[in-house]
């Protein structure tokens, strides 16, 4: 299509139908930025990426037709994609095109801030694939690849030796979503602190371990919570961000004092996309999160909420490493983490400010980041010669 016009037309490929709302995240903050830093204004074509994670559309000749015959390009959004799942077979990832159709994408296709989650004990199918996926990617005049700043280009040298300096690193985009600011929550209590507490049971078996493994953490968290409850005098909310959550919420329910479990916490309901905005206008409100999920840390810290990271798999720790937070978290399976959390707990319940301040400025550092490399994928997207 021709770069000469007014407006860009850009197709997002997100997991526009999901229920974890982790997506609106990813999909409202890169589109948050990149409308910010591009001087071209954009018309947004969201793409529902799970429906070809799912089998209902196809990576094929007509999605290969939909980059280059209706858009100026194509970006696909920041989402878990490179997880070894056994039916990635073409591409070794979830962007799973298989290698015929590559050489046949002229538009630019821009992967931004795409991540890894796999475990040591969990075997990467189709790995050869994946290494030929990217290394056909980083080849292309055409196409950039950003992978998000949690350890993705670590694990990828370290796992399978892939490297370059065309490997581009970029801020979780997450931590750019816009949130509703005056919206009331019947959740929220007037009078007290209101915390919010996002569990992580996805992956359980490979993320925890063992069931015992898992239950002495959830044991160590009760300790913690109830202390706050009693020292503080807060109202906990309890806030899923998928279903998987809600399993892990039952069982904390399960162990908790039936009269605080009755008086003292509420729990919300799920969303998508649509929703996001509305969703997180609970975490611009709170006065102190507690987060297990990835994308309950990044919004947090771009809303500049004070949160408390729980940690419990490596690319949680190295994204906190890379923006300078990594002395406030939380290690899940540390024997006194009853102990540290309530510590961190009552640090940042009697000094907020501290914490505020810390996270912008890794704001203003992650935004700073992805400024950069959106000029590079405005060059490409506005630049190239068809």
């Amino acid at each position: 299509m021709s770069t000469r016009k007014s407006t860009l037309s850009l197709i997002h490929l997100v997991n526009g139908n999901s229920a974890n709302v982790g997506n609106g995240a990813l999909t409202e903050g890169a589109e948050r930025v990149i409308e910010e830093d591009f001087a071209r204004p954009i018309k947004w074509s969201r793409e529902p990426w799970d429906d070809y994670t799912f089998g209902l559309k196809q990576f094929d000749q007509k999605f290969v037709s939909l980059i280059n015959d209706r858009s100026d390009g194509m970006l696909v959004g920041g989402a878990v994609a490179i997880n070894g799942r056994e039916f990635y077979a073409d591409a070794g990832m979830r962007f799973n095109l298989p290698r015929p159709l590559w050489s046949q994408i002229e538009a630019p296709l821009v992967f931004y801030g795409i991540s890894y989650r796999h475990w040591d004990n969990q075997p990467y199918h189709h790995a050869d694939n994946l290494c030929w996926t990217i290394d056909h990617i980083l080849g292309r005049r055409n196409m950039l690849l950003a992978l998000r700043n949690d350890g993705t280009r670590e694990w990828l040298s370290s796992r399978f030796g892939i490297s370059g300096d065309n490997l581009h690193v970029i801020p979780d985009p997450g931590v750019f979503l816009p949130a509703e600011e005056d919206t009331e929550y019947p959740e929220f209590e007037r009078g007290r602190s209101n915390v919010l507490l996002a569990f992580n049971d996805e992956d359980a078996e490979f993320r925890y371990g063992s069931s015992e493994r898992r239950a002495k953490m959830l044991r160590e968290i009760v300790v913690a919570v109830e202390r706050m409850l009693v020292r503080w005098d807060v109202n906990l909310i309890l806030v899923p961000h998928y279903f998987d959550d809600l399993r892990m919420i039952a069982d904390f329910i399960d162990m908790c004092k039936p009269a605080l479990a009755h008086q003292r916490m509420i729990s919300t309901g799920l969303a998508r996309i649509s929703g996001s905005r509305h969703f997180y206008g609970r975490y611009r409100k709170a006065d102190l999160i507690i987060s297990m999920r990835v994308h309950s840390m990044s919004p947090s810290i771009g809303l500049g909420t004070p949160m408390i990271p729980l940690t419990t798999q490596n690319r949680m720790s190295d994204f906190l490493a890379n923006i300078g937070i990594s002395d406030l978290a939380v290690d899940a399976f540390d024997a006194d983490m009853a102990d540290r959390l309530t510590a961190m707990i009552d640090r940042v319940l009697s000094d907020p400010n501290d914490i505020r301040g810390r996270f912008g400025a890794a704001r203003q550092q992650m935004r700073a980041q992805a400024r950069l490399f959106n000029h590079t994928a405005e060059s490409l997207f506005c630049g190239l010669e068809r």
